[in-house]
């Protein structure tokens, strides 16, 4: 994965949360002020209609008040002495000017005289709700046309007055005036108290809610700018504080692990990432320290127990190595023939030096036959087959090892021989059982071992191997015979004295059946 990419997953991981709080934040209120800004357009445009009506019924009061009262005397003239009249002139006049009106009024019937006063769908519906509901006084709400969205007041016209009546009643009875310049058949059989019509205020509301909507578009904007500087000063300041620093930590950490342990991260700045970096090098210089200790007593463990063994040992749990077991297992034990010739003759250095190189060859050749060496006691060696690894031939491979410690000590012999005159040799102690293995001692000192009777008939029986006049003797226990028999031939030596009254049967090894069979064939 390319730097690039680490420090975007990193900055996005740790941005990710803070960036919905702020959407949210931001989305919430923002939706919130939206709907005020429309809720006020439409308020606005409402108090503007509610002001507009006022407006139209001071003059509709006045038109059919003042005016009708002058004109009154003019029964020709009752015609323009409308309110419809009136308002219609005022409109015309200002349309006239070049002015566009804010609003629309509009007084409309089902029936009407004047064609121009015929209601559209909608205003229809209107009137026939006054019709409906003489309770009905004035319906207000939003219109939305072709042309767009309107706030819209409509009351009911009625027809109350006298001069309504004498118009409208029939068109005999109406003016000839009125007849003559309204010549159709509309607008007649009107009753006292009937709904006839409704005004109709139509006030535009488009442009209160582009405006609201203006607003809250240059807000916004306003907004995503400064959401903007606030997410790229955020990623700047991620990137100096978080994603370098553990860049360059994660570059030290590389290091290390190719084996470099003097890569430092040197800290720039005294914050978290500076104190995890110092915990992490103090981290990595005690485990460098750790490692060394444990390369070092990895090392020693091997000089006592054998590589495989040790391997296998470290690769458990404390509890698990500490656990006694029992199973099937030879136990060798091999002593050094004339050993007080080199404690009587050799100064101790000597002694020490060729004892080691003794044990050396006996430790190799062992350990070539899957066996460990358990410990050394002087001139004696006890060495286990089978103990630690799964060996099902453990009984033959002890008999091969023994059979091929006189080869493997012959230079040493001869070194010996020529130098001092003395004639060295070996006797070896080899019986099977299952004993009890594991580890002995205390906390200050440990011990692998095993207990129980085949270690002592090892004993016994490298005892016998003092009265065979050979200088290199080995004597396998009853038990290991049966295992080896098809393999080995040996010579029966019957029950011998072992001391302390035991007798112990014992069988000196000749050698394996098939070097035999070809010496023979030869």
């Amino acid at each position: 994965m390319s730097r690039a990419n680490v420090f975007f997953g990193l900055v996005a991981r740790i941005l990710a949360t803070p960036a919905i709080a702020f959407a949210l934040g931001i989305g919430i209120p923002g939706l919130a002020a939206y709907g005020l800004l429309q809720h006020n357009a439409e308020r606005e445009t409402q108090e503007k209609a509610v002001m507009l009506s006022a407006t139209l019924d001071a003059v509709q009061r006045y038109a059919e008040v003042d005016v009708a009262a002058a004109l009154s005397k003019d029964p020709d003239a009752s015609h323009i002495a409308t309110a419809s009249h009136a308002i219609r002139k005022v409109m015309e006049g200002i349309e006239k000017s070049g002015k566009t009106l804010p609003y629309r009024f509009r007084i409309v019937s089902n029936d009407p005289t004047n064609s121009i006063n015929k209601a559209d769908p909608y205003e229809s519906k209107l009137v026939t709700a006054f019709s409906a509901d003489p309770k009905l006084k004035q319906v207000q709400g939003e219109y939305v046309g072709k042309d767009g969205r309107y706030q819209v007041i409509a009351k009911p016209i009625t027809a109350n007055s006298g001069r309504c009546l004498s118009c409208h009643s029939s068109a005999k009875t109406a003016p000839a005036a009125r007849v003559k310049h309204f010549p159709g058949k509309g607008g007649y059989g009107w009753k006292k108290g009937q709904v006839v019509g409704a005004t109709v205020l139509y006030v535009p509301a488009d442009g209160a809610y582009y405006q609201a909507a203006a607003i809250f578009r240059t807000v916004l904007r306003m907004v995503a700018v400064l959401c903007l500087c606030c997410i790229a000063l955020m990623f700047w300041q991620a990137n100096r504080c978080i994603a370098r620093p553990i860049n360059r930590m994660l570059r030290t950490s590389q290091a290390i692990r190719r084996g470099e342990w003097g890569a430092r991260y040197h800290v720039r700045f005294p914050d978290e990432i500076g104190a995890l970096a110092n915990s992490f090098q103090d981290t990595t210089l005690w485990l460098r320290e750790q490692v060394a200790k444990e390369e070092k007593l990895r090392s020693l463990f091997q000089q006592f127990i054998p590589a495989s063994v040790a391997a296998k040992t470290l690769g458990k749990d404390s509890d698990e190595v500490m656990m006694g077991t029992s199973h099937s297992c030879s136990v060798m034990i091999i002593n050094i023939r004339n050993f007080k010739l080199l404690m009587q003759h050799l100064p101790p250095e000597q002694t020490v030096t060729t004892l080691n190189e003794f044990f050396a060859e006996v430790n190799k050749v062992i350990l070539e036959h899957k066996g460990i060496v358990s410990k050394y006691l002087g001139d004696t060696v006890m060495a286990f087959f089978g103990v630690m690894i799964d060996d099902p031939s453990h009984a033959l491979n002890a008999v091969k090892a023994a059979m091929a410690m006189p080869r493997a000590l012959q230079d040493l012999y001869v070194r010996l021989d020529e130098k001092h005159g003395w004639e060295l040799g070996v006797g070896i102690g080899i019986s099977t059982g299952e004993p009890i293995i594991g580890h002995f001692g205390s906390s200050e000192h440990m011990e692998f071992t095993v207990l129980g009777d085949v270690v002592v008939h090892a004993h016994q029986l490298e005892k016998i191997t003092k009265s065979a006049p050979e200088e290199d003797t080995i004597v396998i226990s009853e038990a290991t015979y049966r295992l080896v028999m098809s393999d080995v031939h040996v010579f029966d030596l019957g029950e011998k004295p072992a001391g302390d009254g035991v007798m112990v049967q014992a069988y000196a090894v000749q050698g394996l059946r098939s070097e035999i069979r070809k010496s023979m064939a030869a």
